[in-house]
C-alpha cells in the first residue's frame, strides 16, 4: 500500500491506495515543522492511524507538506513517519513540489500556488529547479486570497468601491471598519481572515470593478513571481489551490498578457499526485 499527504498548517489530506486504487482518504490536524516536533506527530499519528488500517502493510509513504523545504524541517515530519512505518520507504518535500508533480506529472512546466498564499516555481518533470524565496502576504504573496481581501478591503475602508458593491457587502457581513481593523491589526491569523473575502470577491466577479482587482492583481503575480523562471513562456503554466480554480477566467486573462500558456488548475493537489506515484 502507498500511502500520500497534502499538509498545510491547518490541515493534512490523507490517502491510502491498495493496489493502485483509493482505499482510504481522511483528514488529521496539520503538522508544518515550524510549529510541531517529531514527538507530537508521532503521538498524533499513532492514535489515527492504527485506528483505521495496519500500518505494516505500508510500503511507501510520500508526504508533501507546507513547511517542509530545509532538510532540518523534513526530518522533524520523516523521524515519525520512519518510527510508525518500519517496513514502508518514507520521502518529506515541499508542497511546491507535491503541487508541481501533481500538476505536471512528468512533464516540464512551471508550477504555482494561488490559495490563502501565493508561490510558484519551475519544474523539470522529477523535481523543482528554480523557485524564489516567499516573502508572506506582508511582502508579496501576488494573486492569493489574502491579497485580493486586502486589496478589495482596503478600498472598502476608502470609500472606493461602487455603492452597489458596497451594500452587498453590507448585505454579507457584519463587519464594521473597526472591525476589520481589528482582524488584521489585534487578532491572530490576519492573512487567513483577510483570504476569506475572497469568496465575495467569486459572488461579484462579474461586476467589472471587482474583476479589474482580480485580474490586476494575478498581472502581479505572473510579473512578480512568474516570469523569474527560465524559459518561463516555453513551458505550460498550471496552478492549485482555491483561488486559482474559482478565478480561472480571470487568471487566463492574466496570463494572456504576459504570453503565457495556460496549463490546467485543480482545487487540491491530491488527485494529481495519486496519478504521479502510480504511472
Amino acid at each position: 500500500m502507498i500511502l500520500l499527504a497534502d499538509s498545510g498548517s491547518t490541515k493534512t489530506d490523507w490517502l491510502l491506495l491498495k493496489n493502485g486504487k483509493e482505499h482510504l482518504r481522511f483528514q488529521t490536524m496539520g503538522f508544518n515543522p515550524y510549529f510541531v516536533d517529531t514527538s507530537l506527530v508521532y503521538d498524533t499519528l499513532s492514535k489515527e492511524f492504527t485506528e483505521k488500517f495496519d500500518l505494516s502493510l505500508v510500503k511507501e509513504v510520500h508526504f508533501y507538506g507546507a513547511g517542509c523545504s530545509s532538510e532540518t524541517n523534513q526530518a522533524i515530519i520523516n523521524n515519525a513517519l520512519k518510527q510508525l512505518f518500519p517496513n514502508a520507504e518514507t520521502t518529506v518535500d515541499h508542497d511546491l513540489l507535491g503541487a508541481a508533480r501533481a500538476l505536471h506529472g512528468r512533464k516540464r512546466g512551471v508550477a504555482g500556488i494561488l490559495g490563502t498564499g501565493s508561490n510558484a516555481c519551475l519544474y523539470d518533470g522529477k523535481d523543482v529547479v528554480e523557485t524564489i524565496f516567499s516573502v508572506g502576504y506582508m511582502f508579496g504573496d501576488e494573486g492569493s486570497g489574502a491579497t485580493l481581501g486586502r486589496l478589495f478591503l482596503s478600498l472598502y475602508l476608502k470609500n472606493k468601491v461602487p455603492a452597489e458593491i458596497a451594500d452587498a457587502f453590507k448585505n454579507t457581513y457584519t463587519y464594521t471598519p473597526e472591525d476589520i481593523l481589528t482582524n488584521v491589526y489585534k487578532k491572530p491569523n490576519p492573512n487567513t481572515f483577510l483570504a476569506k473575502f475572497a469568496k465575495f470577491l467569486k459572488q461579484q466577479i462579474h461586476h467589472p470593478f471587482i474583476e479589474k482587482i482580480v485580474v490586476n492583481s494575478f498581472d502581479d503575480y505572473f510579473r512578480e513571481q512568474v516570469s523569474n523562471y527560465t524559459g518561463y513562456k516555453e513551458v505550460p503554466f498550471s496552478c492549485v489551490g482555491s483561488v486559482a480554480h474559482n478565478f480561472q477566467e480571470q487568471l487566463k486573462k492574466a496570463a494572456d498578457r504576459h504570453g503565457i500558456t495556460m496549463g490546467r488548475t485543480l482545487v487540491l493537489p491530491m488527485e494529481g499526485l495519486v496519478e504521479f506515484h502510480t504511472s
